[in-house]
């Protein structure tokens, strides 16, 4: 049963601060709304006719836009079918945008390492970045460059909303007809993929400015994706973190 769905934000400078969701399936009505990076509050209502579940639908809508709220998203989902195109261009732009707040936010660092942080479940979706200085403070020396756990920053992790509000049609009790497994990997390809293009652009620098970076996508709690090193890394960067897992077998 295919779904219309709409989402509406009000921001903070150019952040989302508050969402508005809603959808329509048959004839239930279903809304959610809250802070941005948050679960928010969920309401699903049942109509007697589709026609009136639709009409329901839109003046939530109409609503959202007369509280101030502005139209993000607008789209018609499939529940067999999830859009990893559009993920990963949520990513990537959420991405780009975390580094910039993170170097304007710390004009005195050099900020060379960043990473995408997600879950097993693939529910959730974070960014952390460090620094050379932080680095060099840190007591934990190279094991705190390759655990973004350990990182100094995490500014504009409220960029990635949209990108959130797409990975919980999975979580919520909502039409989502997709195998985990297939959903999971490809959250996680999508993630890497916005990454990979980021870098391409340049956005973490070239040359030997980009050997001395860190890209990473992790899953807390988990083990590290196949082949993301290598994928999102120079040979250089890869030679290190290798260096430094043999360390742990002398």
């Amino acid at each position: 049963m295919h779904s219309n769905y709409s989402l509406f934000y009000t921001f903070d400078g150019d952040r989302p601060a508050r969402f508005r969701e809603a959808r329509v399936f048959g004839t239930t009505v279903w809304t959610a709304s809250g802070t941005a990076m948050t679960w928010g509050e969920e309401t699903r209502n049942d109509y007697a006719r589709e026609a009136e579940a639709y009409a329901v639908y839109l003046a939530h809508g109409r609503a959202a836009l007369a509280d101030g709220y502005v139209l993000a998203r607008e789209s018609v989902i499939d529940p067999a079918v999830f859009d990893f195109a559009l993920l990963q261009t949520l990513v990537a732009d959420a991405a780009r945008l975390a580094v910039e707040a993170a170097r304007r936010a710390h004009p005195d660092q050099h900020i060379d390492a960043f990473a995408l942080v997600s879950d097993d479940s693939a529910m959730t979706i974070g960014c952390m970045a460090n620094s050379r200085e932080a680095l060099a403070a840190s007591e934990y020396d190279e094991e705190m460059l390759w655990n973004p756990a350990e990182w100094a920053f995490d500014d504009g992790g409220a960029y990635f909303d949209s990108a959130y509000r797409l990975l919980l049609q999975a979580h919520r009790d909502l039409p989502f007809d997709m195998d985990f497994a297939t959903f999971r990997s490809g959250v996680f390809d999508a993630c890497i993929a916005a990454l990979a293009q980021l870098d391409a652009e340049g956005v973490f620098g070239t040359g030997a400015r980009r050997d001395e970076s860190v890209l990473l996508f992790e899953v807390s709690d988990s083990e590290a994706v196949e082949g993301a090193m290598a994928r999102l890394n120079p040979p250089a960067v890869v030679a290190r973190f290798e260096a430094w897992m043999a360390s742990w077998a002398d």
